[in-house]
Formats: C-alpha cells, sequence, structure tokens
C-alpha cells in the first residue's frame, strides 16, 4: 500500500447522552483528510441521536435503528464501510490526539503489512487514569501468552475482515477477544505495532474491581480459542490475570504523581 489509505472510524452508540459528543470531537478534529465516518445508533430514546446530529455534517454514513448488541451494530458499520482500512472508537472513547490518525495512515502505506494496532490509555468516569497499556511488539507467541491489544487501537484492511468474517455477535462482550485470536492467530496476518497512544478507553468500575468476573471472562477466552479449531495453552488464563497487574500499578502510581490526564501526546 504506497497511496495513503481512506480509513473507515465506526462509532457505535445507545444511549450515550453523556459522553458521546468528545467522542465525535475527538474524530472530526483529525488532521487527516481521507477519514470516511461512520456513526451507528441502536436507536437511543435519550438525547444521543441529537448530540450526534450537531456533527452531521461531518459525518459520512449515519444510521439510527434498533440491533441486537454492540457487535451487530460494528458489523453493520463494516458492511457500509467504502475505506480501505477499518477501526473503531466507541461511544464514551476517544482518539487520543488529532493527529493519529495521520499517523496510522502513514505507517499502513510505507510499510507491507495487514493492520497495526498501538497503546491506550484506560480512565476512570472521572478521567483518571485507571492502567496504561503499552503493547509489544507483534508476536504469535505474545498472544500465546494472554497479551491483546486494547481492541480500538487496532486497524486493519476491510479486505482481511471479508475474508475471515466479521464479529460473532453470540459472543456478547468476548466477541473482540475471539475475533482478535481468529484474525490475528489463526490465519496467517502481517501485523506491526504503531509506537504510539492511539485511544483513551474508558472503564466502568465494575471492570476494574470486580475480580470474580474478570475471571470468569478469562475462562470463556479458553472456550474463544477451542471455537476456532485452537487448544488454548495451558497457562494462558494465568498469564492474561497476571498481564493486568503492571496495567492497574502504572495507573496508580501516574495518579500520584499528578498525571492525571495519561501520558504525553506524541
Amino acid at each position: 500500500m504506497s497511496k495513503l489509505p481512506r480509513i473507515s472510524i465506526i462509532t457505535i452508540a445507545f444511549n450515550n447522552e453523556r459522553d458521546v459528543e468528545p467522542t465525535l470531537q475527538s474524530v472530526v478534529e483529525q488532521d487527516y483528510e481521507e477519514i470516511e465516518y461512520i456513526v451507528v445508533d441502536g436507536a437511543s430514546t435519550d438525547s444521543t441521536l441529537d448530540i450526534i446530529q450537531r456533527y452531521r455534517k461531518n459525518i459520512d454514513v449515519l444510521v439510527s435503528e434498533p440491533d441486537d448488541g454492540m457487535y451487530e451494530a460494528i458489523n453493520k458499520g463494516i458492511a457500509l464501510a467504502r475505506g480501505e482500512i477499518i477501526g473503531l472508537i466507541h461511544a464514551g472513547d476517544r482518539l487520543y490526539s488529532g493527529g493519529i490518525v495521520g499517523a496510522i495512515a502513514e505507517k499502513l502505506a510505507t510499510e507491507d503489512i495487514d493492520a497495526l494496532y498501538g497503546h491506550s490509555v484506560l480512565v476512570d468516569s472521572k478521567d483518571r487514569v485507571v492502567r496504561v497499556n503499552r503493547s509489544p511488539l507483534f508476536s504469535v507467541g505474545a498472544i500465546r501468552r494472554g497479551w491483546m491489544p486494547s481492541h480500538q487501537s487496532i486497524y486493519m484492511k476491510k479486505a482481511l475482515i471479508v475474508k475471515n468474517g466479521d464479529y460473532r455477535t453470540d459472543l456478547g462482550p468476548n466477541a473482540d477477544y475471539e475475533f482478535f485470536v481468529r484474525h490475528f492467530y489463526k490465519f496467517p496476518i502481517k501485523a506491526t505495532r504503531l509506537n504510539e497512544f492511539v485511544v483513551r478507553f474508558s472503564l466502568g468500575g465494575s471492570s476494574t474491581t470486580n475480580y470474580h468476573r474478570v475471571l470468569q471472562r478469562q475462562k470463556i477466552h479458553a472456550d474463544c480459542w477451542r471455537l476456532n479449531g485452537l487448544k488454548p495453552p495451558f497457562y494462558l488464563i494465568p498469564l492474561k490475570l497476571a498481564r493486568k497487574c503492571p496495567q492497574f500499578i502504572l495507573g496508580i502510581i501516574r495518579r500520584l504523581r499528578g498525571v492525571g490526564q495519561g501520558p504525553r501526546q506524541q
């Protein structure tokens, strides 16, 4: 891919009146011109759609209709996308900086790759850093050891998604992990890391404090391997749980130092 690609960015929303606007702003304020912006609203009953309409001139495709959950909504966006590259930013989350999509496009254009991912910072409802997720260089061995980048930091070719399948809507919140294992492990892929922060990802309290729920999710993640005819490594769950600890510790250190707004923009 030598010329700069058209990138389709998909935002899904449902009753996000309190936090959808910063998401929209983070996309429309990008300095990269070849963006197709797709917003899929699940027929919100609050003022979410009214807020989205304020940005209508910057949105290429807007859908507002009932759906069966976030992954059906994402699949709708993928089907509508005309860009060569697909990226996601859900309502409530934000692209990290105004130049990040341009940096993504440049790397995709200059390297022979199918997909890339980057770092992310995870914040709570008061925008305080909870975890900093710095992704390693890509390797299938890292996936076997329980690594997965923040899903919204992934940008990949639409043709690859069409070839190997979109999101399974029967797996609930685990569909992103199954998608990752299928696309980045089961099938051959040329992927690399963009050594920049891509997304500010908002976490609810239960995601960071309900450890029983976290453990249950890791068990389902092992099942995601089996769904693809793969045998999960016996050490997968322990390493996935252990991997989260340094991220939480780094987040606490940053908060104690007063760095409540995340890593410095690059």
